[in-house]
């Protein structure tokens, strides 16, 4: 069996891989995967650091609580679900050209998603002593409710792209538990959050899944002000 200090490369390993599919597929939408993936792998080492302290512990290739693989996993989802829906769906996002004072206006909206989710994980976390996973969960849901209140036309996009990175996470799983069984038992913090198993998967996984590619999924749409309309357009 290979080890477990190798699972969670693999692992983004198995989802670089989808990336570099989608990112080879389209060259439309190479831009805003390259955005966001480098947004969510620049994030993907601070934020671990909170979730190892009461989610999972993962090994890393350095043997350190914190490794390349936390950026790799940042990179690939952050990338991946920024436009799963766009390729499956065959859409494409139409911008107008802007004026000065409307840049200024999408970078707002652009700080203003980051710096919600950031604010919101950090301080359920250490003010109000919430655990990671529903830290993380809330600062994907709240700033998603936003973007629904103020771009009815980006829902669709964003349930999609969360069911869909739900489904990629479910099948990545289950193929990364075949190279390395056991890993779940060997990494989550069961006693921190419960052992309710799906799909051969903890309920957490599912619920973060889902809710992180619903959060990304029209974010770059949002940020940008652009419309999702069919490719033959």
């Amino acid at each position: 069996m290979v080890s477990y200090q190798y699972t969670y490369l693999i692992g983004d390993l198995i989802l670089l891989v989808l990336w570099l599919v989608l990112f080879l597929y389209r060259k439309d939408t190479r831009k805003e995967m390259l955005v966001l993936s480098l947004i969510f792998g620049i994030l993907g080492p601070f934020l671990e650091k909170v979730h190892i302290l009461d989610w999972w512990k993962p090994l890393t290739i350095t043997g350190t609580s914190i490794g390349i693989e936390d950026f790799l996993f940042g990179f690939g989802i952050g990338g991946v679900s920024s436009v799963i829906y766009e390729h499956l769906f065959n859409k494409r996002i139409r911008i107008k050209k802007i004026k000065k004072l409307k840049e200024e206006r999408k970078n707002l909206s652009f700080r203003f998603l980051i710096l919600g989710m950031l604010v919101i994980f950090l301080s359920s976390f250490f003010i109000f002593g919430l655990n990671s996973f529903i830290s993380a969960i809330s600062s994907f849901i709240i700033p998603t409710l936003i973007v629904y209140i103020k771009r009815k036309d980006l829902i669709k996009d964003s349930l999609v792209s969360g069911l869909l990175i739900l489904v990629a996470s479910i099948l990545g799983y289950h193929i990364l538990n075949l190279i390395t069984p056991g890993f779940f038992d060997e990494f989550w913090l069961f006693q921190n959050i419960g052992k309710i198993i799906i799909l051969g998967i903890p309920l957490e996984e599912h619920v973060w899944f889902f809710t992180f590619g619903a959060f990304i999924g029209p974010f770059y749409e949002y940020w940008q002000e652009g419309k999702l309309i069919n490719m033959n357009k």
